[in-house]
């Protein structure tokens, strides 16, 4: 069964400066499920959730004009599997007669033409199952969070850092001389 889920939109994983698609559980339990995709993907649905227009059509939007064009419209998209780490996704298309067409895709792709008509997004459960992380009840809500973050920067000094043990820095007996002797 497919469980109807939001973006909550891409990050960035430190210190590795992956970039990670976030979505949530729109009921239930609102575990988030991340999928790692790459830089041009990540760049392309943030464009469109920015509502950033470009020069030129990028590819999603080449993609959009040519189903419109043709008649069809994105019903929807679904997380259907993962496997071996790697995200499926099927894109349901409505083409001119109202038949339904399914298309194999990319998370990423799909999720990009899915921000681009405001096309829901779904998750098979037996994929959240695996991939879902469930929030903490202590963690409080993005904003509380960051506001909690702001609060440990505005409070801390480099001294807070500092090691507690004046002798750490010192050479221990079974340590090798600095000249290699």
């Amino acid at each position: 069964m497919a469980v109807k889920m939001e973006l909550v939109g891409v990050r960035v994983q430190m210190p590795t400066n992956a970039p990670i698609l976030l979505l949530r559980e729109t009921e239930g339990q609102h575990r988030t499920m991340p999928i790692f995709i790459g830089g041009p993907e990540a760049h392309a649905i943030d464009l469109a959730l920015s509502g950033t227009e470009t020069s030129r059509p990028m590819t999603h939007d080449l993609l959009l004009t040519l189903l419109t064009d043709l008649g069809a419209t994105v019903d929807r998209i679904v997380i259907t599997e993962l496997d071996q780490g790697t995200f499926f996704a099927d894109l349901h298309i409505m083409d001119a007669a109202g038949d339904e067409q399914i298309v194999s895709a990319r998370p990423s792709d799909a999720i990009a033409l899915a921000v681009r008509t405001s096309a829901p997004i779904f998750a098979e459960d037996i994929v959240i199952d695996e991939a879902g992380i469930e929030e903490e009840e202590e963690g409080g809500n993005e904003e509380q969070m960051v506001e909690e973050l702001r609060q440990f920067l505005a409070d801390v000094t480099p001294d807070d850092f500092k090691s507690d043990d004046s002798e750490a820095d010192d050479p221990k007996p079974d340590d090798p001389k600095p000249d290699g002797d």
